[in-house]
């Protein structure tokens, strides 16, 4: 056999060793082709058995050239027949990934070995092409050979990766069969196949059947490792002590593993008693227990316990310090994660692109902008490949900053792309709302031959609805439908198309959506009820919200759209249900859900006390809660609670202001007609700079108008730069207020001059003008002009300004005529406003017939019997008078007290 041959090394021999071994790689073949070529011819006397070297050192350094070269010179001497020669090219090929070469040179053997055969069937394992190494594996069955213990670990590796227990079962049977069970190297692979499959039992049996003397530390930890990756405590423990009266001695990883279980389990407890015993026998600073240790402190969020086991590390290593600024990454402390990775780099340890990706994750908030661009000069600097994996974290990060040309430049470096990163990109695009850009980017993933799956429809869709794309949005529902998804991910997908149906105000597509769905999550739900109620259809939210209580619970957003929903129809009763059921299931104290609430309480004047009990049983008050409690205390009229709320806010720790909060005080002085307090917010919103806010600044001209200070709300109205319609609306209500009609109709026509296009309470105040002013014919000028163009936007508040001007100009058939033909059911309010010119102008046949009128639609309501009590009492008809409160007695109908706001001028 050439196997068996001996010889002395010959010249050749020794110039493979000296020249080829120990000369850099760059110019080996050239030296093989100039020298070493012409002496293999003339040599008979070179022994193959010297190139098992060479071929082990080709295999090392991936040198596919020079390897073809060598293998071109074994065809041109016929010396490639050899069995020995052939086994060792097609390991030679597998190592290298080269697995078609090594199939093609199997298929020349005319008979291939047992050694050929394994040889295969590793090198396509060794790629991860498994199905193909299990049908060769059977093929070597049919040839009659029988595998050895290295062809049955390989396939039972195959097994293994695929989770294929059955055919792992098959081939242990053939080990049993073969008698290679007692083998170490075959029971540590079937072992660690069942453990892999999570075929515990199988497992423990394999463990079982190996001699106790026999039994390794792999097969210890391998069978350990599966139980903590079943996450059985109660087995993992009972083998961790057996382990302990073992011959085996436990070794750093077998604490490892157990370390892991305390994680996974979050069992503290455990966790620091497995800390102690590393202690106990000097291993807790080793690199791999360690690291292991500092992930599970890091899950435990015990972070100070994490850092103190790094800092005794012997070996800090990449490892350790991902898993602890990973802690910190979670709880939010980017500024101490980066000081510790300084810290890291600052006694010479060198980050990998791991360690990258997870410092560039703690660089996403603008406190970190700066340390994000450093650490990628860092990367620069050190020749890192900007990979699938680093890049992403990259694109996040100058996404989440805004950065947005940064993130794109960043993937386009990216060496190789791939779905991950184009899914981060896409995603970055579309949170900065550059969704055109996103889609752009997903239809040229086919172009560059990535696979379109279910995460980028996901974000395709989601551009499509943000630009409400509704045709584009159903393209991709037509090829969803065309090309079934896999079902792991098909929730994520439909959950995607049913909102961008919402998006584009399809409601009743995104209903149909819902139905079919196979399954329907909390998001579902809560995205279909919200888009009813953002379309108006709030009793239909309500309807779906009682259907998702069958099939779902509720999230906290889900009952903020419920609550918004009950507000918007005034459905307080549902509301109130709404708020025991968020009682019942524990939602009460949520900051949000509780603001929601306070927020519809608000809609109901003789509610605003259960608006404050709201406020008062939330734990934790933020500064969205504060603020829509004082907006309840001003939209209701109580000013004066108003103020008190906002000085206890003062005291909060949490005290700040902004437009909302400044804005609802203002209203509330405005309310009191209180000029100081006023003023004050007034130097408050310059203080902070809000004076810009054209919400802020309507509610200071609407203050100086109502406090009576008409030349300051002049004067404040002026220095605004950019109007809107509110502060238009606002200053033409103050010169309405205080008689100023030319000024007010002045204003208006500037305002639409101004490309301004009036509402109805606009309109409102220009008819007060009218009236106030004695403006007949303007009023009734543009109460035409508002029917004529603005029908569907004319309130009973309009016509009741038009009375009132019809009534102070003595015209009072005119204003007559005008009520009967409101398109109003309750017409109450014009009735009492056309009373009261009646009384002004003493038609006593009028007054008496719409006394009468008013008596008989609202016969319990207090301010009708005052206001008639009252013009019965200014002319002198007092019998009339005692009458009617006589009915109010009788009724028990009570006059609301009245109050009034003095302020005191200090010492």
């Amino acid at each position: 056999m050439f196997l068996q041959t001996k010889r002395v090394p010959t010249r050749l021999s020794l110039f493979f060793r000296t020249q080829l071994l120990n000369k850099p790689m760059l110019t080996r073949t050239q030296q093989f082709h100039s020298k070493a070529s012409p002496q293999l011819q003339n040599n008979r006397g070179f022994c193959f058995q010297d190139c098992v070297s060479l071929l082990q050192h080709l295999r090392d350094h991936k040198d596919l050239n020079f390897g073809t070269a060598l293998h071109s010179l074994f065809v041109k001497t016929a010396l490639d027949k050899d069995v020995f020669v052939q086994n060792n090219m097609i390991r030679f090929y597998g190592d290298i990934g080269q697995v078609q070469n090594a199939h093609k040179l199997f298929d020349e053997i005319p008979q291939p070995s047992l050694v050929s055969w394994t040889s295969l069937i590793s090198c396509y394992v060794h790629v991860g092409k498994h199905e193909m190494g299990l049908s060769l594996f059977r093929g070597l069955c049919r040839s009659g050979m029988c595998p050895n213990e290295f062809g049955f670990s390989v396939v039972l590796k195959s097994c293994r990766v695929m989770c294929d227990p059955v055919m792992g079962k098959v081939i242990h049977g053939l080990i049993l069969k073969s008698g290679f069970d007692s083998h170490s190297f075959c029971s540590a692979s079937i072992l660690h196949m069942y453990a892999d499959c999570g075929d515990i039992e199988n497992s423990r049996k394999v463990f079982d059947g190996v001699c106790f003397g026999e039994r390794c530390e792999a097969l210890w930890n391998t069978l350990l490792n599966a139980y903590v990756e079943e996450s059985d405590v109660k087995g993992s423990l009972k083998l961790f002590r057996e382990m302990g009266h073992s011959v085996v001695s436990r070794n750093h990883f077998t604490y490892t593993i157990i370390v892991k279980l305390c994680a996974d389990v979050l069992d503290v407890e455990l966790g620091r008693s497995v800390h102690g015993q590393t202690v106990k026998i000097g291993i807790e600073n080793d690199v791999v227990v360690g690291g292991a240790l500092i992930d599970c402190y890091v899950k435990l969020q015990f972070l100070d316990d994490a850092r103190k086991v790094f800092q005794i590390l012997d070996e800090k290593d990449n490892v350790a310090i991902c898993a602890l600024l990973a802690g910190f990454n979670h709880i939010g402390k980017s500024k101490e994660g980066l000081a510790l990775y300084v810290d890291f780099l600052g006694e010479g340890n060198k980050p990998d692109p791991f360690t990258f990706a997870t410092v560039v994750s703690l660089c996403s908030n603008m406190e970190t902008e700066l340390s994000g661009i450093q650490i990628h000069c860092g990367v620069i600097k050190l020749g890192f490949k900007m990979d699938s994996y680093l890049g992403s974290a990259f694109i996040n990060m100058y996404g989440n900053l805004g950065m947005i040309s940064d993130a794109y430049k960043c993937f386009l470096d990216i060496c190789n792309k791939n779905e991950i990163c184009v899914n981060v990109m896409i995603n970055s695009l579309i949170f900065n709302s550059d969704d055109l850009k996103a889609l752009e980017l997903f239809c040229g993933m086919r172009e560059v031959g990535i696979a379109q799956r279910s995460s980028s429809i996901s974000y395709a869709l989601r551009a499509c609805g943000n630009l409400f794309m509704l045709k584009e949005g159903r393209s991709f529902h037509s090829y969803m439908i065309k090309n079934p998804l896999e079902d792991d991910c098909r929730l994520g997908v439909e959950n995607a198309l049913l909102e961008m149906y919402v998006r584009c105000r399809a409601i009743d597509d995104a209903k149909l959506i819902l139905e079919r769905m196979p399954i329907q999550n909390e998001f579902s739900w809560t995205t279909i009820i919200s888009g009813y109620g953002e379309s108006g259809h709030f009793v239909e939210a309500l309807g779906i919200f009682r259907d998702m209580l069958r099939y779902s619970k509720p999230s906290q957003f889900t009952l903020i759209s419920v609550i918004q929903a009950c507000a918007e129809i005034k459905a307080l009763d549902v509301g109130k249900q709404a708020q025991s059921y968020i009682i019942k299931v524990g939602f009460e104290h949520h900051p949000f859900v509780g603001s929601a609430l306070i927020n519809m309480y608000a809609v109901f004047k003789h509610e605003t006390l259960n608006a404050l009990q709201v406020f008062l049983s939330m734990k934790e008050k933020d500064l969205v809660s504060w603020s829509v409690m004082l907006t309840a205390w001003v939209q209701n009229g109580y000013h004066e609670e108003a103020l008190k709320h906002f000085a206890e806010f003062q005291t909060a720790h949490i005290f700040q202001v902004d437009e909302s909060i400044l804005s609802s005080c203002i209203s509330a002085a405005s309310g009191l007609a209180a000029l100081d307090i006023g003023k004050c917010f007034h130097s408050w919103v310059i203080k902070v700079g809000l004076e810009v806010d054209l919400h802020v600044a309507s509610s200071i001209t609407d203050m100086y108008c109502k406090c009576g200070n008409i030349k300051d709300a002049c004067k404040f109205f002026n220095t605004i730069s950019d109007h809107n319609l509110v502060t238009w609306t606002a200053m033409i209500y103050g010169y309405a207020y205080h008689g100023l009609g030319r000024e007010a109709i002045d204003l208006f026509n500037k305002a639409k001059e101004a490309g301004l296009e009036p509402d109805g309470v606009t309109f409102t105040g220009v008819l007060a003008a009218c009236s106030h002013a004695g403006l007949v014919e303007e009023g009734c000028e543009y109460f035409r002009y508002m029917r004529s163009k603005y029908n569907s936007e004319v309130t009973i508040n309009h016509y009741a300004c038009m009375v009132d001007l019809l009534g102070r100009a003595a015209k009072l058939e005119e204003a007559e005529a005008l009520i009967k033909e409101a398109p109003f059911q309750s017409k109450s309010l014009l009735w009492k406003t056309f009373l009261g010119a009646c009384s002004k102008h003493e038609n006593a046949e009028m007054q008496d017939r719409i006394s009468n009128i008013l008596a008989d639609i609202e016969l319990n309501e207090p301010s009708t019997y005052v206001l008639l009590s009252n013009i019965y009492a200014s002319q002198s008809m007092w019998i009339n008078c005692i009458e009617l409160r006589n009915k109010m007695v009788e009724g028990s109908v009570a006059k609301q007290p009245g109050s009034s706001w003095i302020q005191l001028a200090g010492g």
